[in-house]
């Protein structure tokens, strides 16, 4: 080891270097003290020598401590740093989220707006609904539950399987008023429960669709709405009781884009507005809420539970499983729509009642080699639970 000081060492890094290789060096602190001396022109004892590198070989060692509590208390920082940034990511994200959802809720209520104006004068000055209060006689305590789905209002369709177009959405709304007043007749049914499924508009889900379509979503709305509101004003001169209930379908979203959807947007909510401002006079008709969640309709029927969806959030192999663990009741009967076809099935005693499509088969479907046959169901209901199904067949 070199016993010069070197260059660009100060005077007490060299003396301490010195000091702290005293045994590697060979020396005493008599032979420090003539070292240093020498090397820094100095006239100091061994006791000098030895007693300074004592104090600042002390010094030097709390210095040391100290900086690495330093780096601890920097590192403890840095983490509360990092957590700040974290937070203040999070907080930015949940503005730009909040901002996303009030430009949803600014078109949706813009959409609504346009909704009513359109409909402002028709409200208020149109033709009132054909109604006056049952006065019918009934044949023992059944209900008939219409399961009403996949309309697709605005759809426009012309192959070998199925024609649907504006003139036959409204052939089958009579068909259907008909049917159930002729099906009255037959079992006496006191109540009539209105299960509207979902997909009650063609909307603007898929780009084949759109091009398909003849009105916009707003005017395939409103059409739909009032239609509907017709069909329920012209059956309750035949029921003692009207109850009708509704859920959300995937083609009814305003977004055409499924990562920009709220739950809570959908031209779904202005139908059941209104209908319930066109039917609210009439005295045995009512408008049902759903109490868990808009795409599950839970009801009472005659003593029995029964669940409704649309299906597109659903697997139909465990849906009872899960509809009835998530609302913890027990129920007689599942109804769906969504697939556009006739399908049941039973689990643990509970039916899958699955509706077939109103509108029937489009291109879409035809072209990816699905068809189906164009109906909707009407059961018959009692204290037991389904007595039979009709088929409305278009």
């Amino acid at each position: 080891m070199n016993t010069n000081q070197l260059p660009n060492e100060i005077v007490e890094e060299y003396k301490y270097r010195i000091c702290e290789n005293k045994k590697l060096l060979g020396l005493t602190w008599e032979g420090i003290s003539e070292l240093l001396n020498k090397e820094l022109n100095l006239n100091f004892g061994e006791s000098y020598y030895r007693k300074w590198y004592k104090a600042f070989k002390q010094g030097r060692d709390y210095a040391i401590k100290q900086s690495a509590n330093t780096s601890g208390e920097l590192e403890e920082l840095n983490d509360k740093i990092k957590e700040l940034e974290i937070a203040k990511m999070q907080v930015q994200d949940q503005k730009r989220e909040y901002k996303q959802f009030l430009r949803h809720e600014a078109r949706l209520d813009n959409l609504l707006k346009k909704l009513i104006d359109s409909i402002k004068d028709e409200i208020n000055n149109a033709r009132p609904l054909n109604y006056k209060k049952a006065d019918v006689k009934f044949n023992g305590d059944t209900s008939l539950t219409l399961m009403l789905s996949d309309l697709h209002k605005g759809m426009v369709t012309d192959n070998h399987w199925n024609t649907f177009n504006e003139k036959v959405f409204y052939e089958r709304i009579e068909q259907t008023i008909n049917e159930i007043i002729a099906y009255q007749e037959l079992t006496g049914a006191r109540e009539l429960h209105i299960m509207q499924l979902g997909d009650l508009i063609e909307g603007n889900l898929h780009r084949l669709t759109k091009i398909g379509e003849t009105e916009t979503a707003v005017e395939q709305t409103k059409s739909v709405a009032e239609a509907l509101a017709r069909l329920v004003a012209i059956l309750a001169n035949y029921f003692e009781k009207v109850k009708v209930y509704s859920v959300k379908g995937n083609h009814d979203r305003t977004s055409s884009r499924k990562e920009e959807e709220i739950k809570t947007e959908s031209f779904h909510d202005f139908v059941t507005w209104y209908m319930g401002a066109r039917l609210e006079n009439m005295s045995n008709v009512t408008m049902m809420d759903n109490k868990y969640d808009s795409e599950i309709i839970v009801a009472t029927i005659l003593g029995r539970t029964y669940f409704g969806v649309h299906g597109h959030l659903d697997n139909y192999s465990k849906v009872i499983q899960d509809l009835t663990m998530m609302i913890q009741k027990f129920p007689t009967a599942v109804f769906a729509g969504h697939i556009h076809k006739n399908f049941e099935n039973e689990i643990h005693g509970v039916d899958l009642i699955v509706n077939g499509g109103f509108a029937g088969t489009n291109n879409y479907s035809k072209d990816s080699r699905l068809l189906s046959k164009a109906h909707q169901k009407l059961l018959w209901l009692d204290r037991n639970g389904r007595k039979a199904t009709f088929y409305i067949k278009y």
